[in-house]
């Protein structure tokens, strides 16, 4: 589990994480019609498929070549889909692979940018309707995450206990993982089997949403 792993292998993990995310990705969208590239993605409202694959191909861009001003940003996401609203899927593909793959040879990746690709993918396979990521994929995310944010919260999940705080919490592994990045609203969380529900604010990285997201 990545809660045991050294710093070292921690970093290789989450670069491994990134780039079979990558390949996963490119293995979804490429071949999409222009229906399914235009279809908005229910946990990005804002956002389009294409527009989805525009952000991940523009932050790998920006952070090979140390563009970062701003990151991470709406400023600085929404410029990633604005600079590539007139390019080709399979051009945005291909851009993505080759500055992912420097990505792989720096000495470290930031470990938001793997999180990032495999909620996103997340993201993607709901729009699509496609399978959920699989668990192998998520929970070794969630069971790093859980202790680091609720530090006051034993969370109670279908694949056993993680941390070990005064607070209970029991619920679905994958709906507590969405919602650290705000793919849940306050309303869901509060519903979940919790023993004392101060910790809610804690839990998503970015704002929860206003509305229920379910998929």
């Amino acid at each position: 589990m990545l809660d045991t792993v050294t710093r070292w292998e921690e970093l290789r993990v989450f670069e491994e994480i990134y780039r079979e995310a990558r390949q996963r990705i490119v293995g979804l969208t490429m071949g999409l019609t222009a229906d399914e590239l235009a279809r908005t993605v229910p946990a990005c409202p804002e956002w389009t498929v294409h527009q989805v694959i525009a952000h991940l191909s523009g932050e790998s861009s920006d952070l090979v070549s140390g563009r970062m001003a701003g990151a991470p940003s709406e400023e600085w996401t929404a410029r990633h889909v604005a600079e590539r609203a007139d390019v080709a899927v399979e051009d945005l593909l291909e851009q993505w692979n080759v500055f992912g793959d420097k990505i792989g040879e720096m000495p470290r990746i930031p470990f938001q940018l793997a999180l990032d690709a495999i909620t996103h993918e997340a993201d993607l396979r709901a729009a699509l309707g496609r399978e959920r990521l699989p668990d192998a994929v998520w929970q070794p995310t969630l069971v790093w995450m859980a202790p680091r944010r609720l530090t006051d919260v034993t969370v109670k999940t279908e694949f056993g206990d993680v941390g070990d705080g005064p607070i209970t919490l029991e619920v679905d592994g994958y709906e507590l993982w969405r919602a650290f990045f705000g793919r849940r609203s306050r309303a869901q969380m509060e519903a979940w089997n919790w023993s004392d529900r101060s910790p809610i604010e804690k839990i998503p990285f970015f704002p929860a949403r206003e509305t229920d997201l379910v998929e």
